[in-house]
Parts: C-alpha cells; sequence; structure tokens
C-alpha cells in the first residue's frame, strides 16, 4: 500500500518538536501502527538524528527503545529551553526591523509571548511591545496619541499605516498620485539637476588633475634648472663632478662657460674690414650727370634711326628746307 506524502531529514538547528509534530500528521494520515512508528522514524530522520541517539544510548541497542522514549530524549537534547527570565528577555528586545512588515512583526512578538507565561497580561505586554518596538516613528507616535488602545486596535493601526504607505508608493512609481509628484514630473525631477551637477564637478575635478599633473611633469623637467634656465649646481646630473678647469663642483669641463670662452667658442668675432676712401659727394652727382646725359643721347639716336628711317630724315630735312 502506497504512503500519502513524504517525510524529509531533520535540518539541525531548527525546532526538533515541530519535526515530531509533522511525523505524527505523517503517522495518523496513513494509519501508521504505534509499533511501526520508531522504524519509521529511524528510516526518515537523518544521520544527525542517529548520531545523537548513539551519544544519548553509548550502550543500549536502539531496537529496544520505544518510540516515545527515543523522542522524548531527542526533544530534551536538542531543544533546550530557556529559563523565563531568558524568555521575556527576549520578548522586550524584539523590535521592528527596517525591511521586516508590520504583520510579520506582530506574529513574532505574540510567538515570543506564547512561552513567557503572561497569564492574563498577556494581551497588555503584547499591546506594549508593539508600541514600544515598530520602526516607524510617526506610527509610534499615533499609537501614543491613541485614547484606550487595546490589542486589536493597535493591529488595526499598524496594518492599515503600512498598506497606507504601500499606496503612496504605488502612486509615486506609477506617476499617478497628485501633488508633489505631478508637479515633478511637470517641472522635471531634480535628480536630472543634480545629475549635471555631479557630470559637471567631476569634469572640473578632471581638469584639476590633469592641470597638477602637467606642473608635476614640467617641475620634474626643469627640476636641475633655475629660473634662468640654467642648471643649478646642487640639482643638476653633475652636482657631484669637479671641473678640471675652473675646480668648481656642479658641472664637467664640456659645460664650462670659462673653458669655452677661453677657447673663443662662445663669442663670434667678426673682423672689420678697413672704411673705403671718403669720395666728396658732388663727385658722386657729376659721375651720375654724365652718365646719365651720354646713354640718353645714344638712344634717342637709335630710336630715331630704328623708327623713321632714311625717308623719315628726308621727309624731316625737306619740311626744314621748305619751313626754312
Amino acid at each position: 500500500m502506497a504512503l500519502i506524502g513524504t517525510i524529509d531529514a531533520y535540518v539541525p538547528g531548527t525546532s526538533f518538536s515541530n519535526y515530531v509534530e509533522l511525523i505524527e500528521y505523517f503517522f495518523s494520515s496513513n494509519n501508521i501502527a504505534e509499533e511501526r512508528k520508531k522504524d519509521i522514524f529511524m528510516s526518515c530522520a537523518g544521520l544527525a538524528v542517529f548520531e545523537e541517539l548513539k551519544l544519548l544510548y553509548p550502550a543500549t541497542d536502539l531496537k529496544t527503545l520505544s518510540y516515545a522514549e527515543i523522542t522524548k530524549k531527542l526533544k530534551e537534547r536538542l531543544d533546550k529551553i530557556d529559563s523565563e527570565i531568558m524568555l521575556r528577555y527576549k520578548f522586550r528586545c524584539r523590535r521592528q526591523s527596517p525591511g521586516e512588515s508590520g504583520e510579520n512583526y506582530i506574529l513574532a512578538v505574540k510567538h515570543l509571548a506564547e512561552s513567557c507565561d503572561f497569564g492574563t497580561f498577556r494581551d497588555s505586554a503584547i499591546r506594549d511591545q508593539l508600541v514600544f518596538g515598530v520602526y516607524n516613528r510617526e506610527l509610534q507616535k499615533r499609537l501614543l496619541n491613541e485614547e484606550e488602545l487595546n490589542l486589536r486596535s493597535a493591529e488595526r493601526i499598524i496594518k492599515g499605516f503600512e498598506m497606507a504607505n504601500n499606496n503612496t508608493l504605488y502612486f509615486a512609481e506609477t506617476g499617478a498620485g497628485v501633488g508633489v509628484n505631478s508637479v515633478k514630473h511637470r517641472l522635471g525631477g531634480r535628480s536630472s539637476r543634480m545629475d549635471r551637477k555631479d557630470r559637471s564637478r567631476s569634469r572640473s575635478r578632471e581638469r584639476n588633475f590633469s592641470r597638477n599633473r602637467d606642473s608635476r611633469t614640467n617641475y620634474r623637467k626643469f627640476e636641475g634648472r633655475s629660473r634662468s634656465g640654467q642648471r643649478i649646481s646642487s640639482r643638476g646630473r653633475y652636482a657631484n663632478f669637479v671641473c678640471h678647469f675652473c675646480r668648481k663642483r656642479g658641472h664637467i669641463q664640456k659645460n664650462c662657460y670659462r673653458y669655452k670662452d677661453s677657447q673663443g667658442e662662445s663669442v663670434n668675432y667678426v673682423k672689420e674690414e678697413p672704411n673705403p676712401k671718403e669720395v666728396q659727394v658732388h663727385d658722386y652727382f657729376k659721375r651720375l650727370r654724365v652718365d646719365y646725359s651720354s646713354e640718353s643721347e645714344e638712344e634717342d639716336l637709335h630710336r630715331i634711326d630704328t623708327h623713321l628711317g632714311p625717308q623719315g630724315a628726308g621727309e624731316d630735312s625737306q619740311s626744314d628746307g621748305t619751313k626754312a
């Protein structure tokens, strides 16, 4: 006959009492007899439970033990019960975490209150802890200002406040809200302006960084030179060298200015030629006038011979004769 459902192995660290309660439901749904419960439990519980039984009964054959004895011993071993003061301390320290829902927080506080044995003070203790440990300060003020607050009304206020916040967030994300969100959509989000400011700040930082890097590079480049561009003897390449010519530290003979001056390399001397014989100004004008007059007369005669020819000359002579 096939069994209904399955039973997983026990996970160390979890409640063993809950595991036993789950197995009891499995036994009742499949009508398991009492004498078979131990065998099914031992085959389903897993290796961790079997090793714990070996430690609890080192010199005893497990087959001689009953199912009730095994489960009772394992509960005492795996489910250690704290003292009453420790349980109440955990209850008082229970607060709502930032990502925890209000409903889960209410259930957790109620679960801790079950093991504290408050008696008739149970509902009041749970109400006080809900008000004390709620995460939202606005919700806490609302609970404190509520008249005749009891556990039922506190649960209703916490759940309603959480639902209203969820609806507000939904409208803000979808853009369907009215008020601040609509104005933000019309005028443009502040995040875009802040992004532009951040980008401009990053660009200015990059420019300053590149400017400082260039200044450091230039300083290294002219590290051994003074402001006039001359090399400083105390920080140059040849700071520890002594010149063989002038016997001074900080340079070598090749770069010594005194040595170059002695060799005539630093100054290029120009030999001056003697001045020519002085000539009077009127002599130049005389020569210029004679040359110009002779050249002009020859050019005029040549121009007349080439353009007029012999006939032109005769006509000119005849015309001159007639005129005469």
